[in-house]
């Protein structure tokens, strides 16, 4: 594991979003994250900001088929929880309403493992919103390792709210860029689209990579739940 100091300084010293998802994300790995993602909840006017790292591809797929994002009550829940709180704490916490309950029925089904969600905080209600997944074994983190997490997370968003000051320039996606993600939207995959569209699957992916470079994502599913945040593309 990376020393605090150590990671702080990476992030104070990252110059691009890219770079600080780097630094941040290599140094939850080191600790045993294998799973990961963040998103911005209070844009101002701006595309929210997505990662998402090391989600099994069937739970991401089935996340954009079904259109999971309207109904999963997990950011909502972290945003009203004053401390971190674990994926298998859920069932307990979660409302009884019949969508949040599909949810963690869909969820529970997947058998992603346990993990850790809370909130950062930015200027302006900037505020975003953290899980961490660790895999299949049951949780139970020190007081001072979660602290850890949290300043880790805290300062990454910190420097990204910096960075994303000077990133207001608004995302433009060509016509056939708008036409591949809104099939990425419905789950399809590049070959299936090359086929769709009657080209090759060289010519899909290239263009998916300058979506995700123009999003700045770094997976599909991150790209459609931006694009869907940013009023880019609506399923």
């Amino acid at each position: 594991m990376q020393r605090l100091d150590k990671i702080m300084l990476q992030i104070h010293e990252a110059e691009t979003s890219q770079e600080l998802w780097d630094v941040v994300a290599t140094y939850f790995r080191s600790i045993g994250v294998t799973m990961a993602s963040y998103y911005t909840t209070q844009t101002h006017g701006k595309e929210p900001v997505v990662r998402r790292e090391g989600f099994p591809e069937t739970w991401n797929c089935k996340y954009l088929e079904e259109n999971l994002v309207q109904i999963d009550p997990v950011p909502e829940l972290a945003s009203r929880s004053a401390k971190p709180f674990y994926w298998h704490e859920l069932e307990d916490i979660a409302p009884s309403t019949e969508d949040a309950q599909r949810y963690l029925s869909l969820l529970k089904q997947a058998n992603i493992g346990d993990g850790l969600v809370f909130y950062v905080f930015g200027p302006a209600m900037r505020n975003a919103y953290v899980a961490l997944g660790f895999g299949p074994e049951r949780l139970e983190l020190s007081s001072q390792s979660i602290w850890a997490f949290q300043c880790v997370a805290q300062a990454g968003h910190l420097r990204a709210c910096v960075l994303r000051a000077d990133e207001t320039a608004a995302v433009e996606l060509s016509k056939r860029e708008h036409e591949i993600l809104r099939w990425l939207a419905r789950g399809k995959s590049n070959s299936v689209i090359a086929s769709i569209l009657s080209v090759s699957p060289h010519t899909i992916d290239a263009h998916v990579r300058r979506i995700y470079t123009k999003l700045d994502v770094n997976d599909r599913t991150s790209a459609v739940i931006r694009g869907i945040g940013s009023g880019l593309i609506k399923i």
